[in-house]
């Protein structure tokens, strides 16, 4: 193996680990936000649970008791008056759950309870620090950062020259929508906010039919809410894998490289799928995630490299450039000077 190829191996498993570095800064913000959520909702419950119990305890019967002319009009003038005001119309959820009751004149006690919930859910993942706001930021720091890296390290071992043009809001925009695997992206993270709304929404109904003490019915909760948590790390690990990827295989793509080698990470953790693409070697204007590109599964660690042939690889020296070799410089001074 040549050095060359040793180089690229090195960096793209460093662009990998800074990814997950940059994610992990968010995923701790969007577990801040979601403790909050979760704090909330629970205090709806015990609230629900200290107006209507009976020895700790409300009947399915009791549950769907309608609400008092006094409480519907507080439950329209404070609740849904606060939900109007979030200004989440990027949620596709948001005119549904309004709809729902602007016109209703009765409402059960469960369903102002449900609806009470779906509003902090809503506000959750689309209001301000959501998790579609931490998501978006968090995928275009790593994008940004695997696409400008690779470009340097495609400058410095001198596969190229010259300016390379900044990455703009239309192009971030153009990739975040891409879709690879069946659903474009906000489409995952609207599924992810309906799926734990359905699981809470049943998780009460089974309490309340059950005669659940507030306890239990908390325990059920706050694991559902977890499992929540637990699915966007998910979702946002394997997309940021994807992100880093595609961020590498535009630099590839603008530096003329015709080929790609796919990198898997072998240890004990390693898929059998990522296992055998291991060394795979593919057209660049085949690249496809999921079937000739990482991520090929959730939590994916698969990365590329830029494929040479071995008359085009050097030892122990950097390879020929137009301007002559690449002088030694860092990331922070190139990208000043040559990224417009």
């Amino acid at each position: 193996m040549s050095s060359n190829k040793k180089y690229w191996e090195g960096r793209s498993v460093q662009r990998e680990i800074e990814s997950q570095i940059i994610v992990s800064k968010y995923l701790t913000k969007m577990e801040e936000s979601l403790r909050e959520a979760q704090h909330d909702i629970l205090r709806q419950i015990e609230s629900f649970y200290s107006r209507y119990a009976n020895e700790n305890q409300i009947s399915i019967a009791d549950a769907k008791k309608y609400l008092t002319p006094k409480e519907l009009s507080d439950f329209r003038n404070i609740d849904l008056k606060r939900f109007r005001e979030m200004s989440l119309s990027g949620n596709p959820g948001y005119d549904r759950i309004l709809n729902a009751v602007s016109y209703r004149v009765r409402i059960s006690r469960l369903e102002a309870l449900n609806l009470q919930i779906e509003m902090r859910m809503a506000e959750l993942y689309s209001g301000v620090n959501g998790l579609q706001e931490y998501t978006y930021t968090g995928l275009v720091d790593v994008y940004q950062n695997s696409y400008y890296k690779t470009m340097f390290d495609l400058t410095e071992q001198g596969v190229m020259t010259g300016t390379v043009i900044a990455l703009s809001d239309e192009t971030m925009q153009e990739v975040l929508s891409y879709n690879w695997s069946g659903k474009e992206f906000s489409e995952r993270i609207w599924g992810h906010q309906e799926s734990a709304r359905q699981a809470i929404r049943k998780e009460l109904e089974r309490s309340f039919a059950s005669g659940r003490s507030i306890q239990k019915t908390t325990k059920a909760i706050m694991d559902v809410t977890d499992v929540t948590l637990s699915r966007a790390e998910a979702l946002v690990r394997t997309e940021a894998n994807f992100f880093h990827n595609v961020a590498a295989q535009k630099s590839y793509s603008d530096a003329e490289i015709e080929r790609y080698e796919i990198l898997a990470t072998l240890d004990s953790r390693t898929s059998e799928i990522c296992r055998h693409q291991d060394g795979k070697i593919y057209a660049e204007k085949d690249y496809k995630p999921g079937k000739t590109a990482p991520p090929f599964h959730v939590r994916c660690r698969s990365t590329t490299i830029p494929y040479f042939d071995e008359s085009e690889y050097t030892v122990d020296e950097k390879r020929q450039s137009a301007s002559g070799l690449i002088d030694s410089i860092t990331y922070e001074e190139w990208f000043k000077k040559y990224v417009k």
